[in-house]
């Protein structure tokens, strides 16, 4: 059976919660829903025999979760190669990503979240002081480490083009955020997508929506949302993101000097329609200083 969106949402939220009571007003609040489309969706998921009604209660069947299972996300793609200029004196020993919050390694809280929903073929593209990573195979032995040894001459569009074949039906995600909120990282992805969350104004990179997806990408803007960089791309999505960071990097002028981004949201927008996957900001902490670190953790005032 062919999943539409609302029958995927239903699917999903069972999957992850289990054996739910039928309540359509909870279904409608939770998935963001109208109560009506809720019904008919679950009458075309009992009639296919996806989710079973026994009482008031309702079940994902194993059609059920074979049905979502194309929709399972298998793979990730992280970008850690940059030096964090704006976190010395804590970046001089360390790659930012490395760098410990509370005992915690910041790149630890995204690869934890991955592990969480069974995704362990995770790439990562390293470039300053790149030796250091290795310490994450004694926790992580199924990571996939490719250098970039060009970081500090290029953007990070030059990270990608060394993983291109990895780009694949896949998360795609800078390693310097700490994720407060695991829950951020799903198992099964429907459109591609950007993680955002609402803000009336903000002085960092941000972007609106217009029809349902991302529009305005910009630093700086109002009545928008914060841009993180936790993305999913579907598999048509990562074909064309494959040829266009090819053509860019190798062909445009100033093609080496772009961040990945702003080739789908900006240079060749026209050719993706990507959706806004709204979050906290809670849920995802940017430390983008020295200062800000010590703030969340104060032994690096000493």
């Amino acid at each position: 059976m062919n999943l539409n969106r609302y029958q995927f949402e239903i699917l999903t939220f069972l999957e992850k919660y289990g054996i739910q009571e039928l309540k359509i007003r909870t279904l409608s609040d939770t998935l963001k829903i109208s109560g009506s489309q809720i019904e008919r969706s679950l009458d075309t998921l009992y009639d296919n025999g996806l989710v079973k009604k026994r009482g008031s209660v309702l079940e994902i069947t194993k059609l059920g979760l074979e049905n979502l299972e194309p929709y399972r996300v298998k793979s990730a793609v992280i970008m850690a190669a940059g030096f964090g200029e704006r976190m010395v004196p804590a970046t001089l020993e360390r790659p930012k990503p490395l760098v410990r919050v509370n005992g915690v390694r910041i790149i630890d809280t995204l690869l934890d979240a991955f592990v969480r929903v069974g995704i362990t073929d995770i790439t990562l593209v390293r470039g300053y002081k790149k030796e250091i990573f290795d310490e994450l195979l004694e926790k992580y032995p199924f990571i996939n480490l490719v250098d970039n040894d060009e970081f500090s001459t290029t953007n990070n569009i030059s990270s990608v083009m060394r993983v291109l074949d990895k780009v694949d039906s896949c998360y795609l995600c800078e390693a310097d955020l700490y994720i407060s909120n695991p829950d951020v990282i799903t198992k099964y992805q429907y459109y591609s997508n950007i993680l955002g969350s609402y803000s009336l104004e903000t002085d960092d990179w941000s972007f609106k929506m217009k029809d349902g997806f991302i529009t305005d990408y910009q630093k700086g803007n109002t009545f928008c949302y914060n841009y993180y960089g936790v993305s999913y791309w579907t598999k048509d999505d990562s074909r064309k993101l494959r040829e266009d960071f090819a053509k860019v990097y190798n062909e445009f002028e100033d093609g080496k000097n772009y961040f990945w981004e702003f080739i789908p949201l900006v240079l060749l927008k026209d050719r993706y329609k990507v959706e806004i996957r709204q979050c906290k900001k809670s849920d995802i902490i940017e430390i983008d200083s020295f200062h800000e670190l010590t703030l969340l953790d104060p032994s690096y005032i000493k």
